[in-house]
């Protein structure tokens, strides 16, 4: 009775405070309040309440990412009608692909089923519906966005009252000769399949061919090479993740024959890696992924890509002269590598520079808006995220409070001016290592209770933070940014399987091989015994030419009809 009254009385009290508490303090964090007790985001009375009028408002969203996502979270609501129209089946929590391409998460983590969440919208709005498709044209007189099932142009025409287009960007290559055709991105959720699986198969081949001693010894150090370009977040997460794929897995598995033969070069063009931190930091950095095996090359740029070479060379400033820009040329060296992974940069979507030309616009890096987000030269259209030149960074962060602030101004029937709130900047450096950078409020200073120390000229604008607490507030705060429960128990699974078994090394299947062989017995010996049954010669004519196949299952017919 004793401990069944303990229970009772004290662990289950504590556990219900425990779980409200942790509730109460993802949702402030995530500012999403509004999720459960509505209040309008504005003051003016004047407006129209989406509750009391009549005329049902149909919102077309463009886009499935962290800007589109929160918005349709936010507008839902009654006399809304939503249609989210995306090619990408799901929402890709973007923070998590430098993990998942190295197998410490599986990428079901870092995807949540889109119709799941349009179906949780579509209980708040009068309807809520998702369009697989892939938005090609938008005609903002006639209020119609064209879209296509696939590539093979089955078109879809859709109206709207409302237009957000929150496409995202793409990876821009900047036109350097052989990047798109040979290199490998982290963009998109297959992208980190196939950075996956390349980085597996070049172990494999390379495993193999070191049975043969020092034959094949040039092409396992060039399978074991991999050049990633772009010293921003998303390169140095990715090099920290695969120095730690090196050091502890592929040791584990593979043996230091092969480990130690892994090279991994971060390339950045900039004088240093981690422009958006302070220095320091971006100093702290560095010297953690050296004493990790990785190779840090700055101020310089790839200049060309031809199958396995990559050509290298220092870079040069816009405005270097011709007498600069040939002396680097002079220096550019060629290396043989096993997978360049390009995170160097993005650019606009066709859909949207198509669109900014329509409209008149010069820039077209973007669709330019004003302080509402709406796009100029435009009514009832608004763009958020990367595809739009609002004067705030190309970040997650700032799309998701982009992305809330539409939704609760199409919500409310009230456009007011985005003010971007920076909450600070995070990164993983593995090994239980991170780096985080926050602005000092200066209201109550927790910074110095957890040994943040001041950065920038002024000391107390920012506070910098390195190591372990890092490294638990980085995991802790886009853990809670999942948008479901399962998310959230499925990644802390993968992180405690990967902490426990090591991570996961079963190449991905990408595209099955044709299976069809030779007609051969299930003992491996070929079909002669049987001497009802014809011996194909050229099995791979019929199995790809469909004629042929079709005249030989005839001839079958005439030949064996006694059976």
């Amino acid at each position: 009775m004793g401990i069944l009254d303990f229970t009772i009385k004290r662990a289950l009290p504590a556990a219900a405070a425990t779980s409200i508490t942790a509730w109460a303090s993802i949702t402030t964090a995530n500012d999403d309040w509004d999720d459960y007790f509505f209040t309008s985001s504005s003051s003016n009375t004047s407006a129209p309440s989406p509750t009391t009028s009549d005329k049902e408002e149909k919102i077309v969203i463009l886009g499935s990412g962290w800007a589109a996502l929160n918005a349709l979270r936010k507008c839902a609501s009654a006399q809304k009608s939503v249609v989210i129209v995306s090619p990408r089946p799901h929402f890709l929590y973007t923070p998590l692909l430098a993990s998942s391409s190295v197998g410490t998460i599986t990428l079901r983590s870092a995807c949540e089923p889109l119709r799941a969440l349009v179906e949780s919208a579509a209980s708040k709005a009068t309807s809520a519906t998702f369009v697989r498709a892939d938005a090609r044209e938008i005609d903002v007189h006639n209020k119609k966005v064209y879209a296509t099932t696939d590539s093979d142009g089955m078109g879809l025409e859709l109206s709207y009252d409302k237009l957000v287009i929150a496409v995202g960007a793409q990876p821009n290559t900047f036109g350097i000769p052989g990047v798109q055709e040979h290199g490998l991105f982290l963009k998109e959720a297959e992208d980190s399949a196939k950075l996956h699986a390349k980085l597996l198969s070049n172990l494999e081949k390379a495993a193999a061919l070191s049975h043969q001693g020092n034959k094949y010894a040039t092409e396992i150090d060039r399978l074991l090479k991999v050049v990633v370009v772009g010293g921003g977040p998303t390169g140095v997460e990715l090099c920290a993740e695969l120095a730690d794929f090196k050091n502890h897995d592929v040791v584990k598995r593979y043996g230091t024959d092969i480990s130690d033969r892994i090279q991994i070069i971060l390339v950045e063009a900039m004088p240093r890696i981690l422009m958006p931190f302070d220095e320091s930091l971006a100093n702290v950095a560095k010297e953690h992924l050296v004493s990790k095996g990785v190779e840090v090359r700055t101020g310089c740029g790839v200049t060309y890509v031809e199958g396995q070479d990559v050509t290298m060379q220092p870079s040069t400033p816009r405005t270097a002269t011709a007498e600069q820009k040939a002396e680097a040329a002079s220096k550019a060296k060629s290396e043989e590598v096993g997978a360049l992974v390009w995170v160097a940069g993005i650019g606009a979507r066709p859909l949207v520079k198509k669109l900014a030309k329509q409209l008149g616009q010069t820039d077209m890096r973007g669709l330019k808006v004003d302080e509402t987000l709406k796009v100029e030269g435009t009514n009832d259209v608004y763009a958020i995220g990367d595809c739009a030149l609002s004067g705030s960074p190309p970040t997650a962060q700032v799309a998701a409070q982009q992305g809330k602030h539409i939704g609760r101004a199409l919500r409310d029937g009230i456009d007011s001016p985005f003010k971007y709130n920076h909450m600070g900047s995070l990164i993983c450096l593995g090994s239980n290592n991170g780096m985080a950078q926050f602005p000092d409020s200066g209201k109550f200073n927790v910074w110095d209770a957890i040994g943040a120390s001041n950065l920038g000229a002024n000391a107390n604008d920012q506070r910098g933070l390195t190591g372990l607490p890092a490294f638990v507030i980085w995991r802790s705060t886009y853990w809670t940014k999942l948008l479901s429960t399962s998310s959230r128990l499925s990644l802390a699974s993968d992180w405690v399987k990967a902490k426990l078994n090591g991570r996961d090394v079963v190449e991905p299947v990408l595209k099955r091989a044709a299976t069809l062989k030779a007609p051969v017995e299930s003992f491996g010996t070929e079909l002669k015994r049987n001497n009802t049954i014809r011996l194909v010669k050229n099995v791979g004519a019929i199995a790809t030419d469909p004629v042929a196949a079709a005249n030989d299952g005839e001839k079958k017919k005439k030949r064996f009809w006694l059976f």
